[in-house]
């Protein structure tokens, strides 16, 4: 009889260890390492190769996917994670400039997050000041990133003699939001948190736009809603939606709506004269449950004081971040 617990227990411990086993499998059916080695022979076969001195490209690539896989407590995501291609004359060239890129989506990310707690923490007695808190964020952000290594770093040598190199880099979630904290002036009150009654989905909104190209994008609610889109920049904000060509209107709960709305308008990306590669821009999105109309001149003060007086249980609102090239 011992003999025969002990052949049992074992059996069990096999079957375990098989069960284990068979949920480690992606999508494909194949298992983890399998999946992770076919990546890394794609890149290999495209040309891509590793530094000298740095990790194998197996194991940096899994550290990037190990990133983008972990959660915390919560069930959350725990880091934020972003890649960046870029081509230069040289290596360095080309790495310099994916590594900014890297940087300012990662603050642009942040910037979202410091958008809401702006608009939750500080008094509107000065909108400009609040408006341009949330622009001038992306150079103290990017400043703090100054420490930030990639994750994977790769390269390969184009046809035209010129370097193209790949960049992953991420960043916990908590340590962002410290950062957002951090770059927001310490005078400000904060607000008690309330429930988000009208949310709503984005999709569509992509990382970054060139000069003369277009916002699409739709939106879902989860209640039935009105919808009111702004654009904010170094130089001020616009109102998207709505306009003089798209009237405002009622908005049923689950349905997917595309914007812009109608055929006859576009969402126009323009970059100002800075002498920087890329711009910050911030899409402020408001659903309210009742028809609230913004009037008069679309500023900073006008457009946050409007948003403010807006009963909290009457609204919901979201900041996405987008760079303009």
């Amino acid at each position: 009889m011992w003999w025969n617990k002990r052949f049992v227990l074992a059996l069990l411990l096999c079957l375990c260890a098989c069960k284990v086993r068979l949920t480690d499998k992606v999508p494909g059916g194949e298992t983890d390492e399998e999946y992770l080695q076919e990546a890394v022979c794609r890149l290999k076969a495209e040309g891509y190769r590793t530094i000298a001195g740095k990790l194998p490209m197996k194991e940096q690539l899994a550290e990037s996917w190990r990133y983008q896989r972990e959660k915390d407590a919560k069930g959350e995501v725990r880091y934020f994670v972003v890649s960046a291609q870029s081509s230069g004359e040289s290596f360095e060239a080309a790495r310099l400039q994916a590594e900014s890129l890297a940087k300012v989506q990662l603050a642009g990310l942040m910037e979202t997050r410091i958008g809401q707690l702006v608009t939750n923490r500080m008094e509107m007695s000065d909108g400009n000041t609040v408006m341009q808190t949330v622009a001038s964020s992306k150079n103290l952000v990017t400043t703090r990133l100054a420490d930030l290594y990639p994750l994977l770093e790769i390269y390969k040598e184009g046809t035209d003699g010129k370097v193209e190199v790949q960049l992953t880099m991420g960043c916990d979630r908590k340590w962002a939001s410290e950062i957002a904290y951090a770059v927001i002036p310490t005078n400000v009150v904060q607000s008690p948190s309330r429930s988000k009654t009208c949310f709503f989905v984005l999709d569509g909104l992509r990382r970054a736009y060139r000069d003369g190209e277009s916002l699409r994008f739709s939106l879902t609610s989860g209640q039935d809603c009105y919808f009111h889109l702004f654009v904010f920049d170094a130089d001020g904000v616009e109102q998207l939606y709505p306009g003089i060509y798209e009237e405002r209107t009622l908005y049923k709960k689950g349905v997917e709506y595309f914007f812009p709305r109608s055929q006859w308008v576009e969402y126009g990306v323009e970059k100002g004269d800075r002498q920087v590669r890329y711009e910050q821009n911030i899409l402020l999105v408001v659903a309210t449950n009742e028809d609230i109309p913004f009037s008069g001149k679309a500023t900073v003060g006008n457009v946050l004081g409007w948003l403010r007086r807006i009963p909290e249980e009457s609204r919901s609102e979201q900041y996405f971040s987008f760079l303009t090239e």
